[in-house]
């Protein structure tokens, strides 16, 4: 099998639908209408590619971003999985997921199996497990200096009692992390190189993104890493690598998956 061969092989996409407050990580300020407009745009122009290629993804939700759009996540959820994104993408507690749920539930009128922790912190599987959800995806088993050191973590799904653990996309032996900052700042060469490599070994491969990304953000006082490319660039490079992904697997959402694996 060449390098670039491995269709059958599952490809989960999600985003994190989450109020824009990166900004304030820097002491930047900006009002919560604001954070959440700049999202919703994104998600707007992020979603009306992914259907142009017929391809289906997660989207982990925060409460309080659905719950000031909750016409466009109900009809969001008609083709793709909401999961849950805690209730504000700035509470890193675990006291309110069960409400975040709940809430979510109640506006796409199905039930949320998935959750994805605010910055991929750490929660407690009972906490999960307890408030209904079937499985995780919190977990990024690389380390990213100031955030997490996860080089322990298994790469690939695992059971952790009733749980199931979806963990985040690294390559094999380097654990070098596919997420979204090393597509923006990577030649697409390489990044291409290194995702092939990672279907190739792991026979999987789960990667995100932000929408608030596909805003301009080049006028922020933000690192360069996080606002080079943005806006209708990173659009337009997402979509050329989504096509070539197409085939090297097979997109589905992670609550598909799930029931995959399960059989």
């Amino acid at each position: 099998m060449t390098l670039w061969e491995g269709m059958g092989n599952p490809i989960l996409l999600s985003l994190d639908v989450e109020e824009f407050d990166l900004p304030r990580e820097y002491g930047l300020d900006i009002d919560d209408a604001k954070a959440l407009e700049v999202s919703r745009r994104g998600l707007v122009k992020v979603m009306a590619l992914i259907d142009r290629l017929d391809i289906t993804v997660t989207c982990f939700t925060t409460a309080h971003f659905a719950s000031n759009y909750p016409s466009l996540i109900k009809d969001i959820s008609r083709r793709h999985e909401i999961a849950c994104h805690g209730y504000t993408h700035s509470d890193h507690s675990s006291t309110n997921i069960y409400m975040a749920k709940a809430i979510l539930e109640e506006i796409i009128s199905k039930g949320v199996v998935g959750y994805r922790h605010p910055r991929l912190g750490a929660v407690a599987t009972k906490t999960l497990t307890e408030s209904g959800f079937l499985y995780d995806s919190s977990v990024n088993p690389t380390w990213l200096p100031g955030r997490y050191m996860n080089l322990n973590m298994r790469r690939l799904p695992f059971r952790d009692g009733e749980l199931w653990v979806l963990p985040i996309s690294v390559t094999p032996l380097v654990r070098f992390p596919l997420f979204w900052l090393s597509f923006k700042g990577l030649p697409m060469g390489y990044y291409k190189a290194l995702t092939a490599w990672t279907i190739k070994w792991d026979g999987y491969l789960n990667i995100y993104f932000h929408p608030w990304e596909f805003e301009d953000l080049s006028d922020l006082r933000v690192p360069f890493m996080i606002k080079k490319p943005s806006g209708d660039a990173l659009l337009k490079r997402l979509g050329e690598f989504l096509l070539w992904l197409k085939g090297n697997g097979d997109f589905m959402n992670m609550g598909r998956y799930l029931e995959e694996v399960k059989r």
